[in-house]
Formats: structure tokens, sequence, C-alpha cells
């Protein structure tokens, strides 16, 4: 992991700390490429960024960090790529508690069809040993989708109406956040993108009603302090 948080990079200046930052992890494959190397190297140095903006957000003050690893869409990849990308996550998970001492609650956020029994019980178990852990919540947003989630929360509050639990009359933006993957945490103040693409990827629709949008055409195993760095004051400043 990188050394500690210089924190005099964000005092004064009116710098303000998101309480909650989400980014889109991107360009893996063509990192790799242009090195060249198979796409697989390039995921795996992907990691190694996770482990510091994770640390470094941390020390900042940083309350949820979200990072998009897999989506739902991505399993129209080559079928060796997804296998090498499910046993590169299993064993995340478990690095990832290791490292997550007594602040990080690490969550999964997403649908666990398709997941391996592996992967599956290392995530629960992740989730299981850092669930009291309250300084921030990290969550890995895994075969994950943005749509997915809402059609999935509106299903369940038909249930619960239908049920006689909820009445129609008491559906409003924050029960409907209730009901999401992200229930109970702040929604979205700032969004990072990686690789330069300037679009959402069905990622944290509802969330991200309000959040701004920061965009680095470097690659994510490029991702450093410095790019968090200008994204905090883009986010401060803009």
């Amino acid at each position: 992991m990188s050394d500690k948080v210089d924190f005099k990079i964000v005092e004064g200046d009116n710098i303000k700390i998101p309480k909650h930052i989400a980014i889109i992890c991107d360009g893996n494959g063509r990192w790799a490429k242009r090195r060249g190397f198979p796409r697989t190297f390039g995921h795996k140095a992907g990691t190694r960024p996770i482990e510091d903006i994770t640390k470094s957000c941390l020390e900042l003050g940083v309350k949820v960090l979200t990072f998009y690893v897999f989506s739902t869409e991505n399993w129209n990849r080559d079928n060796e790529e997804v296998d090498f990308l499910m046993k590169l996550f299993t064993r995340f998970f478990v690095k990832l508690r290791n490292k997550a001492g007594k602040n990080i609650k690490v969550k999964h956020i997403g649908t666990t069809d398709n997941l391996s029994h592996k992967l599956i019980d290392e995530i629960k178990k992740t989730e299981r040993l850092t669930e009291n852990n309250s300084d921030m919540v990290l969550n890995i947003a895994l075969n994950y989708g943005s749509r997915y989630e809402i059609i999935n929360a509106i299903k369940n509050i038909i249930c619960d109406r239908d049920a006689g639990i909820l009445h129609e009359n008491k559906i409003t933006e924050d029960l409907i956040s209730s009901y999401m993957f992200t229930k109970g945490l702040p929604d979205v103040d700032l969004i990072i993108r990686t690789s330069g693409e300037m679009r959402i990827s069905n990622f944290l629709l509802w969330q991200s009603a309000n959040a701004k949008l920061w965009i680095t055409k470097d690659f994510w195993p490029d991702f450093n302090y410095e790019h968090l760095k200008e994204a905090i004051k883009f986010y401060s400043t803009s």
C-alpha cells in the first residue's frame, strides 16, 4: 500500500471531502495490451490501486467508497478472461478482510447469480468478519448492474405491498433507497471514471442523482493519490 496520506495537501482552500466516492475502474485490459501483456495481467495490476486508494480514502475521512469491478454485462467477455477474474476476486476478498483491520467494513453489492460457491463463501466470510467495523464502508460492486438493482427493488416493494407490509402511499425516495443494495448509506457525492470513457455504464444510477463526475484518461492500474487529489479538488470547487 502507499505511504501515509499527506493531509497538508487538502488542508485549507475550502477543500471538502466527499462522504461517498464511487469509482468506475476501467481500462485494465487496454493498459496491459499497450505493454504487450495479456488482459489478465492488467486485471491483476488493477488490484493494487484498489488497496492504495482505499487506504488513502480511509485516512482522508471518506465514509463510503465504492469500486465498480465487474458489471452484469461483463459476462459477455471471453470465458478465459472471466474465469481468471472470478478466481482473482476470490483471492482478493480474502486479502481485503485481512487488510480491513478494525476500520473498514467490506460489503458486496450486486447479485450472486452465476458466481462460484467458493467466491460467494469468501464474500460472506469477509462481510461477516468486518461487519462491526465503522470508520468506512468499502463496497465492491461485483456482478452489479444498476437497472437490475432498481428492478429488484421494485419487485421487493411490490411483494411487501401485496403482503400488507407496505402501503403505496408510503412510497417515497427514502423508502426506495432502503430497498437498494446500498441501504443505509449516503448517496454518491463524486463519481470517478478512468480510461477517458464518457459513460456511467449502468452504475449506481439511483444513488448518483446529484453526484459530480470526474474523468481521467489514465487507465485504472495507473490511478494513484495524485488522481484522487485532483478529483477531490474538482468536487470541492466545481
